[in-house]
């Protein structure tokens, strides 16, 4: 796994993660907009992206269904994520980089081998501290995704959403995730979430 101390070269890596509905995108803004107002240089990268043929792959994937669009979907995303990385990821300190999705992507894996290949990615793609998981119940999800009006994708019924919610609470259990209620207004969830940048802002800058 990429070191998890930060220097005063390596950018300030932040990971919103979560399954569908879980409110990832406000969250991302409200954090961007708390760094931009420390006078920091904010880059956002949201997966599967839409700029690059991977994250489209992934994304039609994702609404094709069945055990092919299972793994396409994940191997496009990674191929997406690693993509961002090579790109986006700069050696800035004065720099934040919030990734919406990232490593929890492989959930879309077969569940016997979510855990290998978490493992396997965090060997070698970069990681810190900063790293939330928005944890929302299955209904909640589902109340929220039909809002959208858009084409249901293969992991947005309510079954999968509790399917994925498994496999995702079983791997930042395991690992370094804080785990953030997100069943509440996205200012509950924010508060939640400011409040730990907060301290670990100040550990950090002790720690430099």
């Amino acid at each position: 796994m990429g070191s998890n101390r930060r220097s005063e070269n390596n950018p300030l890596f932040i990971v919103i993660d979560g399954g569908d509905g879980c409110g990832k995108d406000t969250q991302v803004k409200l954090i961007a907009r708390y760094y931009l107002n420390k006078g920091m240089k904010v880059r956002i990268r949201s997966h599967p992206s839409i700029d690059n043929p991977f994250g489209r792959y992934a994304k039609s994937a994702l609404e094709e269904g069945g055990k092919k669009g299972h793994l396409k979907a994940a191997v496009f995303y990674a191929v997406d994520v690693i993509r961002s990385l090579v790109k986006y990821y700069r050696h800035n300190g004065n720099e934040v980089i919030i990734f919406s999705r990232y490593l929890l992507g492989v959930c879309y894996l077969p569940s016997p081998i979510v855990i290998f290949g978490y493992n396997f990615f965090q060997s070698f793609l970069p990681t810190s501290r900063y790293f939330f998981f928005l944890d929302v119940t299955p209904e909640v999800a589902r109340k929220r995704i039909s809002k959208r009006g858009e084409k249901q994708e293969m992991f947005e019924g309510l079954s999968r959403l509790k399917k994925m919610r498994g496999k995702m609470q079983s791997v930042t259990k395991r690992k370094s995730w804080f785990q953030i209620n997100g069943d509440g207004s996205p200012s509950k969830v924010w508060y939640q979430i400011r409040q730990i940048l907060v301290q670990l802002d100040s550990e950090t800058i002790r720690g430099l």
